[in-house]
Formats: structure tokens, sequence, C-alpha cells
């Protein structure tokens, strides 16, 4: 019953990848808004082309972050970072005076051992509001260059 429970689930998951894509659409929106909002886009006395340059500014700098953030996720999957978490948990073990020290191979299956997660929604949601904020700034340069 436990495992049917379980197949349920993950049938659900791999049934809606879309999910993922429209929440950190989502949060992208919302922080581009928010930027947006700081900035002062909806004041009456902004010009067309600083309205312009903000949006291409805020739409390139939330892409950036979001791509660069998964990017970052994905080469920590893939254990770029996994001499340092060893190196510092080594450290620590100098210092507890522990019986049992794990070899670095030990380390290694024990971090990456099960399924491994993919962060392309990150980089693809990210490279959109990259191509937007691209868009923008093209519209920007040939109408006020």
């Amino acid at each position: 019953m436990n495992s049917e429970v379980i197949e349920k689930q993950e049938n659900a998951k791999s049934s809606r990848p879309w999910v993922k894509y429209l929440v950190t659409a989502g949060i992208g929106a919302l922080a581009i808004f928010l930027v947006l909002l700081s900035r002062g886009i909806f004041s009456a006395e902004m010009t067309e082309a600083d309205r312009i340059r903000h949006l291409s500014d805020s739409f390139f700098l939330v892409g950036l972050l979001i791509a660069c953030f998964g990017g970052l996720l994905f080469v920590s999957g893939e254990g770029a970072f996994d001499g340092l978490g060893f190196a510092f948990r080594s450290l620590t073990w100098l210092f507890t005076f522990k019986k049992k020290h794990e070899s670095y191979a030990e380390y290694k299956e024990r971090k990456h051992g099960g399924k491994r997660k993919s962060f392309l929604f990150l980089i693809v949601v990210g490279l959109f509001y990259v191509a937007i904020g691209g868009i923008f700034n093209v519209m920007f340069l040939s109408k006020f260059t």
C-alpha cells in the first residue's frame, strides 16, 4: 500500500514538469515588478527612454540572477564543490576526535548516491528573461541612440 502511494506521487511529479517553470517564472515576474517599482517606473515624469531602459535592466538583472543560480546548483549537484565540503568535514573531524573517518570516495557516494535533481528549469526561465531584457535593450538602442 505504501509503495502504491509513493508511485502515484512520482507519477504526478513526472506528469507536471511545467509547474516548476511556472512557479519560477512567477517569482521572477514578482522580482521584476519590485525592481521596476523601486525605480519609480510608474511615475508620470519618467520619459519613454527611461521606461524602456529600466525594463531592459530589470529583465536582464533578474534573468541573469535566476540563470546563474540554476547554473550554480547544477555545478554543485555534479560535485564541483565536493572537495571543499570534504575538507571542511575533515577539519571538523580533526577537532572532534571521532573514531571513524570516512574516505573521500565514501563521502562522494553518500552525497551523490541517490537520484540527481535537474535545475534546467531555472536556467531556461532565467535565459528567457535575459532574452526579453535583450529585446528591450535593442529597442532602446535603436530608438534613442
